[in-house]
């Protein structure tokens, strides 16, 4: 009965994400058709064989990550575990906790699926300017900075909150031979806004840490004035929590979000601040 109601469900969630897809991409705008080439791009893992030659080295790096036994002892800023969120003192001064570094690559790196994704947004929307809050061990980074090699420019700024998991990241930036990927260490409250002030406008944001409401909250309005005339910014893990997500139902009706995209554990939000866009939401489960 069990694998009837999933197999059920499977089938329910494709038609949906079917039946929405195809209403998202009728819009004739240039912004949002790029979106929707992105998830359908996404749905049929369609990549060319020289992106294929940047995946596959980022892949392997994964690979030896996840089997790796080496502990590591970092500092937690976030929220912690979804069913037990550090507390907002424990969030200001950090937890420190020990892992194997096997373990937080499984469970807090971008699995290949979403950062394919990521990748795909990139390569499509093309920004010049990119930020991601959360760098962790660097492969959704690795996948994004790819995208802005093989389109020929940009540069991605990405945050982490702790120093060991910075320098695995920059080492594995440089066996890839990405070059256009800054580490930014620090707490994000004590990072984020000279990195805004100083680079920006953004036309790219992926904020994937914390896992707060109020911080995501807070996160959106400190990145907003910073973004370029039409931007993309994406948030992570937006089930992730009843806090994480309010979060994200707060975002997505804010009058600034014009088109607002909830692909299940992602939220994208299309930023346009020419006003040329209608407000619209979309829920296509991916």
């Amino acid at each position: 009965m069990n694998f009837i109601i999933s197999f059920l469900r499977k089938i329910k969630k494709k038609a949906v994400c079917k039946i929405n897809l195809d209403i998202f991409s009728r819009n004739k705008n240039p912004f949002v058709h790029k979106v929707a080439q992105s998830i359908k791009e996404t749905l049929g893992q369609k990549a060319s064989p020289e992106e294929k030659v940047y995946l596959d080295k980022i892949e392997n790096i994964r690979k030896e990550l996840n089997n790796s036994t080496k502990k590591i002892t970092r500092i937690d800023f976030g929220a912690g575990k979804s069913y037990n969120n550090n507390t907002l003192q424990e969030m200001e001064e950090g937890v420190e906790v020990t892992q194997l570094l096997g373990d937080i690559t499984k469970h807090a790196s971008k699995p290949p699926r979403w950062s394919f994704f990521l990748y795909k947004l990139i390569l499509n929307f093309k920004p010049i300017t990119c930020l991601e809050m959360g760098t962790c061990v660097g492969l959704s980074a690795a996948y994004q900075a790819s995208a802005l090699s093989l389109n020929g420019s940009g540069l991605l700024f990405t945050l982490e909150g702790d120093k060991s998991l910075a320098s695995i990241a920059e080492n594995n930036f440089e066996r890839l031979g990405l070059k256009n990927v800054r580490v930014i260490v620090g707490r994000f409250k004590d990072t984020i806004l000279k990195t805004l002030e100083d680079k920006s406008p953004f036309d790219y944001v992926f904020i994937d840490g914390h896992h707060d409401e109020k911080a995501t909250i807070d996160y959106f309005e400190q990145i907003f004035p910073f973004l370029s005339e039409k931007a993309l910014v994406v948030f992570d893990d937006i089930s992730w929590s009843d806090g994480m997500t309010r979060a994200w139902d707060a975002i997505q009706r804010d009058k600034r979000t014009n088109i607002s995209v909830d692909l299940g554990p992602v939220g994208l939000c299309i930023i346009d601040k020419t006003n040329s866009l209608s407000k619209q939401h979309f829920k296509i489960p991916i």
